[in-house]
């Protein structure tokens, strides 16, 4: 008589063939999976980055007299060696100043007296500099600003850096 089945040797081995196979399996999806996270925050933080350089390049856009510094007395002023801060008139006529502050881009709307921050706590603002080139009153030469922004965001274990930079010239209507 025929013995049918499997013997004892060959079900331990293809347990073992089937567990090995499903341990590869999960270890290639939780990689997968901390991979996703990684590229998420580094989309997270990259956005964010953006968002503040849109805000200040949109306002800076249509804005006038400006000069580095963040005073509120404002005076239009070159400075093509750079600064932390920018200081400007708004179409409002609201004095804006952008900064760089505990590593961190602020805005203040009201000539300095409260800031509010644009980028979110969890980014590094190592570095922010404005340049301005043509900003005293001269009818043949349109302002422009230079805005160099280098900043690092921790994602996962790691920390990634991220340089910007955007130009932004005047666009005053005409009177």
């Amino acid at each position: 008589m025929r013995n049918l089945g499997f013997t004892l040797l060959e079900m331990i081995v293809a347990v073992g063939v089937f567990s090995i196979a499903v341990l590869l399996a999960t270890s290639s999806f939780l990689s997968l999976q901390n991979a996703e996270k990684k590229i998420q925050s580094s989309v997270n933080v990259q956005n964010n980055l953006r968002f503040a350089m849109e805000i200040m390049a949109k306002e800076i856009r249509t804005g006038e007299l400006y000069h580095c510094g963040s005073d509120s007395g404002v005076q239009p002023l070159d400075c093509p060696s750079g600064s932390s801060s920018l200081t400007f008139k708004n179409t409002l006529g609201q004095t804006i100043i952008y900064r760089k502050i505990n590593s961190s881009i602020q805005k203040s709307s009201n000539g300095g007296i409260v800031f509010q921050p644009l980028t979110s706590s969890d980014i590094t603002v190592d570095d922010l500099k404005f340049y301005v080139i043509g900003a005293p009153s001269n009818e043949n030469l349109q302002p422009k600003v230079l805005i160099a922004l280098k900043a690092s965001g921790r994602i996962g274990a790691s920390v990634s850096e991220f340089n910007l930079q955007t130009s932004v010239s005047q666009r005053k209507p005409a009177p």
